[in-house]
């Protein structure tokens, strides 16, 4: 994938959780199926919180060349997932953490600017990331060590990820 294709389609996918929002009731939005899913309020705080504090956060530092190292490889699962440019089409549990909290849902219009600086934010980082050597990387639990342009493409693997969870939502609640 092209850092261009990667712009756009970053920017597609966040603009159409953006827009998805309009279409759910708040009583929707909370709606879980059973008490080990979660709702799509849950999956939002989960997207944003993934976006900006884990993949954008390492964007941030690989340009600053901080927190991390130049040169390493990845493992090969990282390499599996950025070959295919996706995660395997499975339901993925997020490590365990101890006492880790599920996600708290906030109200639908708190995401659209969430989202909207979300896009934003990481538009920026990918013009910023035209002039990086692309040599410092910063360590992904899973998938060893990434630089500024993998971490991006990370996001929006991930955030597509998600579009899955959100039809399965959406077919759940009856959202056409």
């Amino acid at each position: 994938m092209t850092q261009t294709e990667l712009k756009t389609s970053f920017a597609e996918i966040m603009q159409s959780y953006i827009d998805a929002l309009d279409r759910y009731s708040d009583e929707q939005f909370m709606a879980k199926p059973d008490e080990a899913e979660w709702s799509l309020g849950q999956m939002y705080q989960h997207l944003y919180e993934a976006n900006t504090y884990f993949f954008l956060a390492n964007v941030k530092r690989c340009l600053e060349k901080r927190k991390g190292q130049r040169g390493g490889e990845m493992t090969a699962a990282g390499a599996n997932v950025y070959e295919h440019n996706s995660f395997p089409p499975i339901k993925i549990k997020r490590p365990a953490a101890p006492n880790a909290p599920e996600p708290i849902a906030q109200d639908r219009q708190i995401y659209k600017a969430l989202y909207a600086q979300t896009l934003s934010d990481g538009l920026a980082w990918a013009e910023a990331l035209a002039q990086d050597d692309g040599n410092y990387k910063t360590e992904h639990f899973r998938f060893g060590w990434l630089n500024g342009a993998e971490w991006l493409q990370g996001l929006e693997i991930h955030a597509r990820h998600h579009l899955r969870q959100r039809q399965e939502r959406e077919t759940w609640l009856g959202i056409g």
